[in-house]
């Protein structure tokens, strides 16, 4: 039997389940140790009503045991729903798409903490719509959140395919047996080390790219309490994904010098997720991306370059900066045998991202059409000459 949600109520939905995971161990890490949520504090569900059920039961057991307030549960779009909106999941009326977001702000001004749990990627639509979320929680900042993943292969649509079980065993140990206190203090001992400094990447293929740090920086190591998160305005630093390990900044605006050839990725899905131009028919031929100042200043390609330019003059607003940099620190996110895709999208040790365009949703300034990650799981970044990745072997700063 084929079965399409992999965490089934077999009582309610009449599915076997895969295996067994520890959901109740999870929802206890996500409610109580990340969230820290305390008695009477109210909380907003959102989940797919066909797709983990199991750990939805468990994270609303989880919320009454710590004596909260389960205000409201808001369900994914089902395929018929989907099929009224937008590919985005957003609302096709301009108007109402707006309107639906304001409600949303009313209502999460009336909340305390926000869990989203996770969407069925397999789906041929959004079953979510695209960044709303995003937008009322950075708008509520009386809301701190969770975001809980959960991604199998995407070559693999059964989610009982032996990868796919292996891609759960390897989630489920990265939340429950995570060592949090030595991800914070990781994260603590990289924020001094990169902070105000210079750092490179580099990797086999020809990218050479240089570019400064901040100091600020968004470090998701599980700490989403009302304490902590009081302390930050921008949606991106109030929200914790889970499994956590993503190391977030903006680099200076005008610090971006050198060169990024897009890297050649093999895990199934699209070599630069997020929006703008498809670069799928560039990536194949070699695409770079050369900058000066801080800004691309030269877009190419081997294959068709007049295509390209056009593809590249379609976009707008600032598309051209170097919107944010990703380092993924989870140890436990580790390769699936098997697999070519990244567990959590490049979270594990040693995974660099950067993001090309747009970067609001972390608190940035950039707007823009344009939108992409470029994944790099054999890169090498160094910090004013000392490695902190080495060939996607991340090095240790706490023991």
């Amino acid at each position: 039997m084929t079965v399409f949600d992999p965490f089934p109520l077999p009582e309610h939905q009449g599915l076997a389940p895969t295996h067994v995971i520890d959901w109740e161990a999870i929802a206890q890490t996500v409610v109580r140790r990340i969230l820290a949520v305390q008695p009477a504090e109210r909380v907003i569900i959102s989940a797919d009503p066909y797709y983990g059920g199991a750990a939805l039961e468990a994270v609303r057991c989880e919320i009454q045991r710590a004596r909260a307030i389960e205000m409201a549960s808001i369900l994914h779009w089902s395929p018929a729903v989907g099929g009224m909106r937008l590919a985005s999941g957003r609302h096709p009326d301009s108007a109402l798409d707006q309107a639906e977001a304001d409600a949303m702000k009313q209502l999460f001004s009336c909340a305390d903490v926000f869990i989203l749990l996770m969407n069925d990627r397999r789906r041929a639509y959004r079953t979510v719509s695209t960044s709303q979320s995003d937008e009322v929680v950075h708008a509520c900042k009386n809301v701190r959140s969770a975001h809980l993943h959960w991604f199998q292969d995407p070559r693999f649509p059964d989610p009982s395919h032996p990868v796919n079980l292996l891609h759960d065993r390897v989630n489920e140990k990265a939340i429950i047996d995570l060592d949090y206190d030595w991800m914070r203090r990781m994260m603590e001992r990289m924020v001094q080390m990169l902070s105000g400094r210079e750092l490179r990447l580099t990797d086999d293929a020809g990218t050479d790219l240089r570019f400064r740090a901040t100091s600020s920086f968004h470090t998701n190591y599980g700490d989403a309490s009302r304490e902590r998160m009081a302390r930050f305005s921008s949606g991106r630093d109030r929200e914790e994904e889970v499994p956590v390990g993503s190391f977030r900044f903006i680099p200076e605006p005008h610090s971006a010098q050198g060169r990024v050839v897009f890297p050649s990725r093999t895990d199934g899905e699209a070599m630069a997720l997020g929006r703008g131009f498809d670069t799928h028919p560039f990536t194949k031929a070699g695409l770079a991306f050369e900058f000066r100042d801080g800004k691309v200043t030269s877009v190419q390609t081997e294959g068709d370059q007049k295509a390209l330019d056009q593809a590249w003059a379609s976009e707008s607003g600032d598309k051209d900066m170097l919107g944010e940099i990703i380092i993924g620190c989870n140890p436990l996110l580790t390769p699936v045998p098997g697999s070519s895709f990244l567990p959590h999208y490049g979270f594990g040790a040693g995974v660099v991202r950067l993001i090309l365009g747009d970067n609001v949703l972390s608190g940035g300034h950039f707007r823009s059409s344009f939108h992409r990650w470029l994944t790099w799981s054999n890169a090498t970044l160094e910090v004013e000459g000392q490695p902190l990745i080495e060939r996607g072997r991340q090095i240790s700063l706490v023991s």
